[in-house]
């Protein structure tokens, strides 16, 4: 399921709801992350027809100077279908690296923040080949980590 088009709410209590929409505009998928009292969060994903697809469960240690996070993939039955682990700094940007249930690395992401404000990001696979770039600019206050609603790349055989 792919947020990449989607409208997210966020109320009073924290919780973020995620409506994940197609090229057509057709609901494709919706996730709601509420967050933890260890200052991390769980999500629950389901499909069109509101069955469950997933959850993560994002767990999150702050340092002075950033922090760290740790979000584990479960599928619709509940069995482990990966993990993300996450870490942030302050002033230069974050790296996750994921893996797949049997614990094999599988890609990384990296966001580079800039002092202008804006941000670069490139993703890699697990021979560490460029698949995916973006770029934006400006700064967001206050914005809401929702972890990624999907378990992280399958391993190629």
């Amino acid at each position: 399921m792919s947020f990449a088009t989607d409208a997210r709410r966020k109320d009073p209590s924290g919780t973020v709801n995620a409506v994940a929409r197609d090229a057509a505009g057709r609901i494709i998928g919706t996730a709601t992350t509420r967050p933890t009292s260890n200052g991390g969060s769980s999500t629950v994903c389901r499909d069109a027809s509101g069955r469950l697809a997933g959850t993560a469960m994002t767990q999150t240690q702050s340092t002075a100077a950033g922090g760290s996070s740790r979000t584990t993939y479960r599928d619709a039955s509940g069995r482990l279908a990966g993990s993300a682990d996450t870490r942030t700094n302050s002033r230069t940007g974050s790296s996750t690296h994921y893996r797949d249930a049997s614990g094999r690395f599988t890609g990384s992401t990296a966001t580079n923040d800039s002092q202008a404000g804006g941000f670069t990001g490139t993703s890699r696979d697990a021979a560490g080949r460029v698949i995916g770039t973006s770029t934006g600019s400006g700064k967001c206050q206050g914005a809401v980590k929702v972890p990624v609603p999907v378990p992280p790349p399958k391993a190629k055989r």
